[in-house]
Order: structure tokens, then C-alpha cells, then sequence
């Protein structure tokens, strides 16, 4: 995945699960364990809903 998709992947998973996003995503892993690319894919979309999360809360403050 390349940078620009990872942030897209995020934002849409966000735009969809809201605050059960994290569920979402232990979901996905769960579903890819085997596939140790898929897991690392996973891993990086998961840190970029944290960056998305964390700047959503700072332009809020």
C-alpha cells in the first residue's frame, strides 16, 4: 500500500465505523493473521486512524 492509500483507507474507515472504528480493525487482523503482509498493511492503517483521531481532537481544542 502506498502512503496516499493507507490515508484514504483510514479516513473511509473512519467515515463508516466512527468510535467502533478499533473494533473494526481487530476484526480485519483477525481475518488476515495468515497473511503476514495483510497484517503489517493493517498495522499501518491502524496508525494512521490514530493520526487522523489525534488531529481531529487538536483542531478541536
Amino acid at each position: 500500500m502506498t502512503d496516499r492509500e493507507v490515508m484514504l483507507k483510514a479516513c473511509d474507515i473512519l467515515a463508516e465505523h466512527g468510535a467502533l472504528t478499533a473494533v473494526y480493525i481487530i476484526g480485519q487482523l483477525g481475518d488476515v493473521l495468515g497473511d503476514r503482509v495483510a497484517v503489517e498493511d493493517w498495522r499501518w492503517v491502524a496508525t494512521a486512524v490514530d493520526a487522523i483521531i489525534d488531529a481531529e481532537t487538536f483542531n478541536a481544542n
